[in-house]
């Protein structure tokens, strides 16, 4: 898939949500706005190999990552 500003190759990189604390009356709590089964879940994030500001959000894209996200998770991770 190509990017439709520049043309470049589509990229992506396996992100995993970074656990955020707070400190509340001398204790470490785990920040609320921070949790969640959606933000907890890693994800693939997709750019433009040349310009990570592109916009590559095309209705054709979103659905060719969705595809691609689903068969990364299902090779790299065959016991989720």
């Amino acid at each position: 898939m190509k990017c439709k500003v520049c043309g470049a190759d589509i990229a992506f990189c396996y992100k995993t949500p970074t656990l955020s604390f707070r400190i509340e009356d001398n204790i470490i709590v785990r920040d609320d706005a921070w949790k969640g089964s959606d933000y907890d879940n890693p994800y693939l994030k997709f750019y433009c190999s040349n310009d990570s500001e592109h916009d590559i959000d095309s209705e054709e894209i979103v659905q060719w990552s969705e595809d691609i996200e689903k068969e990364f998770f299902r090779v790299v991770f065959p016991n989720l």
